[in-house]
């Protein structure tokens, strides 16, 4: 089988999965939950660059196999074209679903102008440039395509790191498997969009092995945005912003579940010795063996709210919610470890509210620095 054979049903296979699994996924439903609008957008965006793609390699195959145009100039400008835009739209599309706090109105329309002033770029190469010249304008678009996409995959690393941090921030146990998927495609995406801009340059085997990778892309970024779906709600209690503050009268303590809290605020000192003692009291009574809490549940036994928990332990204890709730178990771990040496692992984790011995260990290994049963043998 010769290299253009190759090349034809490449393209073919690639539009022909690209525009199958783009439209099943923008068409898939979702629950109609105000707590999944922020992935339905994500799932959307990213069906639509998925779509583009598809749209891109069926111009391709029509304009070169079909019609037998050779228009080297056109065909590269359309790639490059394609490229950008679903460099932005994954972007976004991620952006919306792990940190749609940072999707802004100024975000859309520094996109939407990067898309436009890039698509005004190749159209003046195409049809005001003189042939001559155009394969220099051609270089330099590759040039801003790679510019484009490093941002975008800086872009979305900041996103990534976000969206963990906002779930240690909730969760009291390492939660980071609902989003797995999300390393997986973002290398993806990262080798298939960093590698557009030299595949124009490079010989023909070159861009059917990358096409050959973004086939790869288009199944696996589906598959995972499907997969995730099912563990968005939890992802959402994290990563959305709640609003549950209520404007109360003059006489509502401030730091009841029903208080006025302000994310932003710093606590007074009244404030924060109040919760000291409302911390106090839940320590006491062992409210951090409850396996699997939250942030939200702390708060309502507290008898506060998850701001102003939230608030607390970012000003006063300098740390997030998970760490605050390891470093509990782990102290209370220790001592049992050294009251009765004849507990196991698993009981001890079972005891102190750790959902397995992994987690218990992996936890006390990196505060601790070493194992549960080497610390034990060295007390």
């Amino acid at each position: 089988m010769d290299i253009q054979t190759i090349e034809y049903n490449l393209v073919l296979i690639g539009w022909v999965v690209a525009i199958m699994l783009g439209t099943f996924l923008l068409l898939i439903k979702t629950p109609n939950e105000n707590a999944h609008m922020s992935y339905r957008r994500g799932k959307n965006t990213c069906a639509a660059a998925i779509l583009l793609f598809g749209l891109e390699l069926l111009f391709q195959w029509l304009i070169r196999f079909y019609f037998e145009l050779h228009d080297p100039v056109l065909s590269v400008s359309a790639y490059l074209f394609t490229f950008c835009v679903a460099s932005l739209l994954f972007s976004v599309g991620f952006c919306n679903m792990l940190a749609p706090i940072l999707m802004t109105k100024r975000q859309h329309v520094i996109s939407t102008s990067i898309i436009g002033g890039y698509l005004a770029f190749l159209i003046i190469n195409y049809f005001m440039v003189p042939a001559r010249y155009q394969v220099t304008g051609i270089i330099i678009a590759c040039l801003l395509l790679f510019f484009i996409t490093c941002i975008s995959i800086y872009k979305c690393i900041v996103i990534y790191r976000k969206a963990i941090s906002d779930l240690r921030k909730y969760y009291s146990d390492v939660v980071e498997n609902m989003m797995r998927w999300m390393p997986g495609v973002g290398v993806g995406i990262m080798l298939f969009l960093i590698t557009a801009p030299f595949t124009c340059l490079s010989p023909r085997w070159v861009g059917i092995n990358q096409m050959a990778l973004g086939i790869i892309m288009f199944i696996y970024t589906f598959i995972c945005t499907i997969n995730f779906s099912f563990s968005y709600n939890k992802v959402a209690d994290a990563i959305i912003p709640q609003d549950d503050t209520q404007h109360v009268g003059k006489d509502t303590d401030p730091t009841s579940a029903d208080g006025n809290a302000n994310h932003a605020a710093n606590l007074s000192n009244s404030l924060r010795e109040v919760l000291q003692e409302k911390e106090q009291r839940w320590r006491e009574h062992g409210g951090y063996r409850q396996p699997g809490i939250t942030i939200d549940c702390v708060a309502r036994d507290m008898g506060t709210n998850r701001s102003y928990l939230s608030a607390y332990l970012n000003d006063v204890k300098q740390m997030t919610f998970y760490e605050w709730v390891a470093g509990m178990r782990i102290d209370e771990a220790k001592a049992l470890m050294l009251a009765d040496r004849n507990m196991t692992i698993e009981q001890v984790a079972n005891h102190v509210g750790f959902s397995s011995p992994s987690t218990f260990s992996s936890t006390f290994k990196r505060i601790e620095g070493i194992s549960p049963n080497k610390w034990r043998n060295v007390q």
